[in-house]
C-alpha cells in the first residue's frame, strides 16, 4: 500500500511540474541595442538595456513582455518601458509561436529625457482585441500604438499595425526554447 501511495504521489508530483507556466527571459546589453531601434541615439545615449520575457502558461496563453531601462549606479531604475501583451499560443516541441495579442499594456518612464524629448505615458491600453484603442505618446509630437511593438525581438525596432498590408492573424512572433531563455526565429518577407 505505501508503495502504490508513493507511485501516486510521484505521478501528481510529475503531473504538476508538466503543467506549471514556464517562463523565458532573453537580455539584451546596451551593444545590442545599437542600430536597432528607431529611437536608437536615444536609447543607447543613456546607457539602456532590454530584456523580454515569455510566460507560456499551461492554459495556452502567454504573457510577453518588451523592456527597455536605465539603471544607476546605486541600482535604482532610472528610465523604465514596460509593455506586455497576452494572447494565445501553439507549441511544437521547442518551437513556440505567439499569435497577434488580444490585450496590451504600456508604462513609459523616459527618465532623463521625459519632458524634452518624450513624453511618459503611465498607463496605456488596449483589450478585447480592439488594438487601434492603445496608443502611447512618444518622441514630440510622434505617437504610437502598443501593438506596433509586438513584432520583432528588440523593443522599438518596428511599427506593425501601422503597415498598410497588416493582417493580425498573420503577425505573430516565433521562438524557439533554449533552457530558461529564447531565441527569435526571423523570416524575410522573401521566405514566404
Amino acid at each position: 500500500m505505501k508503495k502504490l501511495l508513493s507511485i501516486a504521489l510521484s505521478l501528481c508530483l510529475l503531473l504538476s511540474v508538466a503543467l506549471a507556466d514556464v517562463t523565458l527571459t532573453k537580455v539584451y546589453k546596451t551593444e545590442d541595442l545599437v542600430s536597432n531601434t528607431f529611437h536608437n541615439g536615444f536609447v543607447t545615449a543613456i546607457g539602456m538595456t532590454g530584456e523580454n520575457t515569455v510566460v507560456l502558461k499551461d492554459d495556452g496563453t502567454y504573457e510577453y513582455t518588451k523592456r527597455l531601462m536605465q539603471t544607476a549606479e546605486d541600482g535604482t531604475v532610472a528610465a523604465d518601458l514596460v509593455y506586455t501583451f497576452t494572447g494565445t499560443y501553439t507549441k511544437d516541441g521547442d518551437t513556440v509561436v505567439l499569435m497577434f495579442p488580444t490585450a496590451g499594456t504600456a508604462s513609459e518612464n523616459w527618465g532623463p529625457l521625459a519632458g524634452s524629448y518624450f513624453q511618459n505615458t503611465e498607463n496605456a491600453s488596449f483589450a478585447d482585441s480592439d488594438y487601434a484603442a492603445g496608443v502611447v505618446q512618444c518622441k514630440e509630437a510622434e505617437s504610437h500604438l502598443i501593438a506596433d511593438l509586438f513584432e520583432g525581438p528588440y523593443l522599438l525596432d518596428s511599427l506593425t499595425t501601422s503597415d498598410a498590408a497588416f493582417d493580425a492573424e498573420e503577425c505573430t512572433v516565433t521562438i524557439t526554447i533554449s533552457g530558461d531563455t529564447f531565441d527569435y526565429v526571423i523570416t524575410n518577407s522573401d521566405d514566404d
